[in-house]
């Protein structure tokens, strides 16, 4: 065990400062981010219009010109209805399909008609259909993904669905979460969710309203979500949530005003100098500023200033194994001196780089389990680097969060660390 310890950190430390030394990394520039970030976006839209019937805003104006329209209610989810039908002035008509299974429960193709606003990003895939229009994003999923067991109440099912959507641990962005107790409607159940989203790229707060709505139809759940946010939303949002309303049966949260002013409530009451990030198994804070650094691989979750290790010149990075069924301890294992020595020893003699100065001590509890500090000072060609790693053992996971910075950094990076093991949470 105690040499697996050792192997896991000598690749570890070898990446790390393999990547200090002058490496460049334009691909993690903070602006180029959000460049790549829009387009990938626009992309992922644009591919989201193969299989569906597009039209742009402006041709939606020109259908909403017509006359003698039919009333906006003579048609609800889940009618059988003629597909051509002309009653809305600002949506379209597409068809869901729900192919047979692989495994024999769903033998015959299904079907569900449903509207989705006119716009540039309206499309269908198969059996979900999306619409981004105007600061709404709308999604209709015929026979969705949910959690949950067969047994489950469509309250329950919708519920649990909500809940798992806003997971901190896997939704950083939202802050001041507001959670609506499930409604049961006459067809269906619906719940709302409102928040402010941080987006990191223009370090600004949007408020959002969320309204999920689920249903069953022709023996199928449907899944409806809609979402709205402040800074997008343009002339025309009211008579287009008018009709969504009027066909899907359930009334679709939104208030402007009242959405303006959760935001100057969240904002007057202190905005966060400091950014959330995830492993997946740790949630945790970050100064503002700092991002994961990619180029070091999915083995570990490397963050730095402006997304550079390189150019920061100071590194934080958290990884985490299974080590099998039974339980370590490390400070068991490194707790006399001549263990400690043997370790050294080993770390020493295969690190990539020359090790001066190294020592190691108990740290005591952390968010992650026990651990023990090791410290030491790497000499490189290009200077020096200071370094600190937390080993710390939680029943059978071993995880270590590696600190290393040139000198003039190594202290403010520490206190970093530091307030990581002191404050961060695993998951679940």
């Amino acid at each position: 065990m105690k040499n697996k310890f050792v192997l896991l950190l000598f690749i570890f430390m070898t990446a790390l400062f393999a990547g200090a030394c002058g490496k460049k990394s334009s691909a993690h520039d903070v602006p180029k981010q959000s460049e790549a970030a829009d387009e990938q976006k626009k992309e992922e839209k644009e591919s989201r219009r193969e299989g569906g019937n597009s039209r742009t805003a402006e041709e939606g104006e020109e259908k909403g010109e017509k006359e003698e329209k039919p009333p906006a209610s003579a048609v609800k989810l889940g009618d059988d209805f003629d597909e051509a039908y002309d009653g809305f002035a600002y949506l379209q008509c597409e068809t869901l399909i729900l192919k047979p299974d692989e495994y024999g429960e769903r033998t015959q193709e299904k079907t569900l008609k449903i509207f989705l606003p006119f716009g540039e990003y309206t499309s269908v895939n198969q059996n979900i259909g999306y619409a981004d229009s105007r600061g709404m994003d709308l999604k209709v999923a015929l026979s969705p993904f949910l959690l949950g067991d067969d047994a489950d109440t469509l309250e329950e099912t919708l519920k649990n669905h909500i809940e798992a959507e806003y997971d901190v641990f896997f939704n950083i962005a939202v802050y001041d979460l507001e959670l609506s107790e499930i409604e049961t409607m006459e067809n269906g159940v619906k719940g709302v969710v409102k928040y402010c989203y941080y987006d990191k790229w223009t370090d600004s707060f949007m408020p959002v309203y969320c309204t999920y709505y689920l249903t069953q139809t022709a023996d199928e759940m449907v899944l409806v979500e809609v979402e709205i946010n402040l800074m997008d939303v343009r002339e025309g949002m009211e008579e287009r949530l008018a009709e969504l309303e009027a066909f899907y049966g359930f009334d679709i949260a939104w208030d402007a005003k009242e959405a303006q002013k959760k935001l100057e409530n969240f904002m007057a009451a202190g905005v966060p100098d400091t950014i959330r990030e995830t492993t997946g198994y740790l949630l945790f804070e970050l100064p503002k500023g700092w991002e994961a650094d990619y180029s070091y691989g999915y083995e570990t979750d490397t963050f730095a200033p402006g997304g550079s290790v390189a150019d920061a010149g100071c590194a934080i990075s958290i990884s985490q194994e299974y080590m099998g069924a039974g339980r370590i301890d490390i400070t068991e294992s490194l707790s006399s001196e001549a263990a400690q020595e043997a370790y050294i020893a080993g770390f020493t003699e295969g690190a990539a780089y020359t090790v001066e100065d190294v020592k190691i001590e108990a740290y005591g509890s952390t968010c992650m389990g026990e651990a023990m500090k090791c410290s030491f000072r790497a000499e490189r060609e290009e200077g020096e680097m200071e370094a600190v790693m937390f080993l710390i053992t939680n029943e059978n996971y071993f995880s270590v969060v590696f600190v290393m910075a040139v000198p003039d950094k190594f202290e403010e990076t520490l206190a970093v660390a530091e307030n990581i093991l002191a404050n961060g949470r695993t998951y679940p």
